[in-house]
Formats: C-alpha cells, structure tokens, sequence
C-alpha cells in the first residue's frame, strides 16, 4: 500500500535541457584503488529558476524540475527512491518521511548555504522501484530526467545494483542509506552508501555467533536470489572459513519460500547450536515460528534486513533473537530523541524504523557534504564525501577509498515481543 504522504508533484519546474548554465562531465578513469572512475561523456545540465518545494512524492510521468548551485537559482534538487508498494513497503513509507523531514529541517534551519549564497533544497522526485530491479531502473531514469544533484536510494541491493552503473556512467552522484551489497560501491566514485557493507556485516555477525553465544557449530539459511541474501551468505562463509574448530553449513532457500521445514530439519541434525538467517524482514516471522515449533531453542541471528519485523502472534518465539542493526531507535541520545520526537510530530508511528534514520541521515550528510565543497556539483561533492566525517544518529561515518561507510553496529534483540537494545560492536 502506498505511503499517505506520496503525492504527485506540481508541473511548475522546468525539464532538463535548459541553456541558463550547461556543466559537461569529463572522462575518467581508475583512481588506483579499484574504484572506477569511468565514465562517459555527458551533456548532464542544471537549469536554474526560482521555485518553491514540491511536496515529495511518489513519482509524476508529468513532474518537471529544475536543480543545481551556480548560476541563478535559488534551490538545489535531489531525488529519492525508495519500495513505496510491494512487500517491502514499510520500509519505503519510513524512508520517505525520513527524507523529507531531513529535508524540512534543512529549510527550516536556514536551507543550504554555499560560499555567501544560502538555497532551499528541494525534491524534484520520489520514486517507486516496488523492490523489484527492473521497477529501479524505471525509478532511477525518472529521477535523473531531472536536473539534480544527487540521487537517494534505494533499499534493497539488487535495486540498487540495477541502476548504479548507468549513474557512475552518466556522472550522477547516488547514496544508498540500506543497500548493503559489497559490490555496490566497487562500481565507481559517484557511488555511496550511508549503511554498513555486507563486508563488514558478513563477518561480524560470524563473529557475533562465535564470541558473543559460543557456537562451534552454525547452520546458515539464506535466500539464494537475493543479491542482498546471497551476498551477506557469501561474506560470513568466508570469514567463518578462517576460523579454526567452527563447523557451519549454508542450507538455500528462496525469497518466495513459506516453508523452511527441510532447511531447519537440516540444521538441527548438524547440531547446529546458532542458526543465522540474513533474509527480509517479511520472511522472518515464518522462518522463525518454524524453528521454535520444530524443537530450535538456540539463538537465532540475522542481518540488517531484519528491521520492521512485526512479531505480532510470535512473542514468545522470539526470545533468543537477535539481529545487527545501523541504530537504536530507544536509545538516551539527543540525536535520536530529537529525531523520535520530530517523526512522531509529523508522521505518528508509522514507518518509524531505521530505514526511516538512514533516509533522513544520508540527506543531512549530502547536505554537509555540498556545505564542505562549496559546490552541489556531483563531481566536487563525491570528493569532499570520500574525505569527510559525518555523526549520524548511529555514530561517526567515515568513508573508505570504495566510498564504503565505516560506523557502529548495535544488535538489537526481542523482550517479551518488544525491540530491546543488546549491545554494539
């Protein structure tokens, strides 16, 4: 179902290919890192009017806009993409609330101030990928019909990977706040993320499983037509390969699968003392319902793609889980408080997730990346991200040369039913 607050746009701003100011994107090439940065000639432009903010939402085949920082205008357009229906569509409505309240709070607090001139940020866009790869792609080139500055998305990996080579190509700056596949970022330097990689995921949730509840012996169940799935599968096996005196064995399933009997059937016979399950919030409740009825009182870990689950009629199943996550939302901080109460004051309690946090942060870190470099040019900004810090809600993010974030994991894990705050690593 979509989110309340995904509305057309207005037919006020003007399409691309305006001649008020035209910024040709030059070839690039390898930076020496591994990081392509590759990519082909573009006639790319920002147009520049006066305009006030569009209300965000989900995309118009009949919405036109007008983006950049130089010349005339006085805003600055960005885009976003997010599932706003389908199966992952909560994480689609907090992503779009998170976004647009970052982007509120901006204006409110003064807009975007580069060298002596200050700009309302605006959204040309919010697009629809339905969580489906081939919908992304659709997203993507609704929302680089703009003139913008950067793109916001999306959440799941493989819609992600569906569109970040025709962005690195065409010079289009994109920050994913929640896809976590280690490929994505490896495309070229246009490419970010606000999230933690599979990477770094993979194996901490190994070694969550081995120090944290002492299991030598793991069963993995993982979802082998999910870029997102596989890739975290991939990551964890290797680092548990390393490890002397662990067995563990990875059973497969689908992302379409309601019945996991023979996968935990299997893992019980191994002996399996920790069962990890790095799958879709959807899924999760099925899968572990089935584990608990089939006799496994082990804990039962999984990834970030756990955030939202609704344990509703599964309370009790749930003791002993336990999953890593990008923040707590209860936790005694003034960024999160003050975050907490600004959502809940504008959009109540739905949507309210980490999906929702990572939208809003990765709006508020572009815009303090654009302040640094003086320039809402993609080809400045991706440089000042590469080198800059930025304090999310989560912790401090620093960038690798793969424009790969480095933050805090917290574990979350379930008290009665209720989301609880476990730990960090």
């Amino acid at each position: 179902m979509a989110c309340k607050h995904c509305e057309g746009l207005n037919d006020k701003f003007s399409k691309r290919g305006g001649q008020n100011y035209e910024k040709t994107i030059q070839n690039g090439s390898n930076n020496g890192n591994g990081r392509s940065t590759d990519r082909k000639p573009s006639d790319r432009m920002w147009q520049h009017t006066t305009a006030s903010a569009p209300e965000t939402g989900e995309a118009s085949d009949t919405a036109e806009a007008s983006g950049g920082s130089d010349g005339d205008s006085d805003s600055i357009l960005i885009a976003g993409i997010a599932p706003l229906t389908g199966s992952l569509a909560s994480w689609g409505e907090g992503a779009i609330n998170g976004y647009n309240l970052a982007i509120k709070e901006i204006n409110e607090a003064g807009g975007v101030t580069i060298g002596d001139k200050t700009y309302t940020l605006e959204s040309a866009v919010f697009a629809d990928d339905k969580s489906d790869a081939t919908e992304a792609i659709s997203a993507y080139n609704n929302c680089a019909s703009y003139d913008i500055s950067a793109v916001i998305g999306s959440c799941s990996s493989s819609c992600t990977l569906s569109f970040v080579e025709t962005a690195q190509d065409s010079g289009m700056l994109v920050i994913t706040p929640y896809s976590t596949n280690a490929t994505i970022c490896k495309t070229g330097d246009y490419i970010f993320r606000e999230c933690f990689s599979d990477a770094d995921q993979g194996p901490t949730l190994a070694k969550m499983a081995i120090e944290e509840f002492k299991a030598k012996n793991i069963a993995i169940v993982a979802a082998e037509d999910s870029d997102y799935c596989a890739g975290l599968a991939e990551a964890m096996e290797g680092a548990l390969a390393e490890m002397s005196d662990v067995t563990y064995e990875h059973y497969g399933c689908v992302t379409t699968d309601t019945d996991y009997t023979a996968q935990i059937s299997k893992a019980i016979e191994q002996g399996a003392e920790v069962i990890i399950y790095p799958n879709n919030y959807d899924t999760v409740p099925n899968f572990v319902s089935q584990a608990r009825d089939a006799g496994f009182t082990g804990p039962i870990l999984g990834g970030d793609a756990w955030d939202g689950t609704d344990v509703t009629g599964y309370e009790s199943k749930f003791d002993n889980c336990y999953y890593l996550a990008h923040l707590d939302l209860s936790a005694d901080t003034e960024a999160v408080k003050n975050y907490v109460a600004a959502y809940k004051a504008e959009y109540g309690e739905d949507g309210l997730n980490a999906v929702s946090s990572l939208y809003y942060d990765s709006v508020k870190m572009l815009v303090q990346a654009m302040e640094e470099a003086g320039s809402s040019d993609p080809s400045v900004v991706k440089d000042t991200l590469l080198g800059m810090k930025y304090e999310s809600m989560g912790g401090e993010i620093t960038y690798d040369e793969n424009g790969d974030a480095k933050k805090p994991f917290t574990i979350e894990t379930f008290k009665d039913g209720a989301l609880t705050y476990y730990g960090s690593f």
